[in-house]
């Protein structure tokens, strides 16, 4: 990121004497430099709290299932198995793959408080063998708590195919998040369970979160997708 050397900057501490120590008394030469070294490290620090991992999962190593609208482009998340059986049934038959990533808060980028970050789903695919046939997949971020994927609508989700024929290789999915993907809930802190009498301390906090899903389908044959990740990224 800009400004930043991306890490923080080890340095004697202050109160230590030495001729390397910046902060020490009577050498107002080196405040430019010491000054420097501290917006470095806050910038950076800034952009350590508002990326990190959200979800990881293993993944699906059966994606044979079809779309149930059968279509390959313009996606939308109705295009996606959301409730067929993760387990095959006692007859057979392909399996869906779908999961949800969890709810989580999302602040606002803590270096531009009027922008937000990306929601990045990234794994490892092995597509369709056959160049014909495509592996679909969307990410959705459905604003609330335990929202539905099926209710997103656009700028909520992210879809697209890998197409087949090829070999293992890697997915990276990105969604820019908007206002339009969270939405505020309230919450009391508490110390415990509230349900057993604990009373809650302090205000409310207002916190925007949103709930995210992954989807994937194949329109022929076995596909697999491993090692999904989620996180906010730039």
């Amino acid at each position: 990121m800009a400004n930043t050397i991306g890490r923080v900057i080890r340095r004697i501490a202050a109160g230590t004497a030495s001729t390397s120590n910046e902060f020490e008394e009577l050498r107002p030469l080196g405040s430019g430099a010491a000054q420097i070294w501290l917006t470095s490290d806050l910038n950076h620090l800034g952009d350590e709290s508002s990326y990190r991992t959200l979800a990881s999962i293993p993944g699906f190593i059966d994606v044979s299932r079809q779309g149930p609208t059968g279509r390959t482009t313009n996606l939308t998340p109705y295009d996606f198995s959301w409730f067929a059986p993760l387990v095959a049934p006692a007859g057979g038959g392909a399996l869906a793959a779908n999961a949800c990533l969890g709810t989580h808060a999302i602040p606002r980028t803590a270096r531009a408080q009027d922008t937000w970050p990306k929601a990045v789903l990234r794994a490892r695919v092995e597509p369709p063998t056959s160049g014909a046939d495509k592996l679909g997949y969307i990410l959705v971020a459905a604003p609330g708590r335990n929202t539905e994927a099926r209710t997103a609508t656009a700028g909520q989700f992210v879809a697209g195919t890998v197409t087949g024929g090829g070999s293992w290789q890697d997915l990276v999915v990105s969604l820019p998040l908007t206002t339009d993907c969270v939405a505020p809930i309230f919450d009391a802190p508490t110390l415990g369970d509230p349900t057993s009498g604990v009373p809650a301390i302090g205000e409310p906090v207002a916190v925007s979160v949103a709930t995210f899903w992954c989807a994937f389908f194949s329109t022929s044959g076995k596909c697999q997708v491993v090692g999904i990740t989620l996180g906010l990224e730039p």
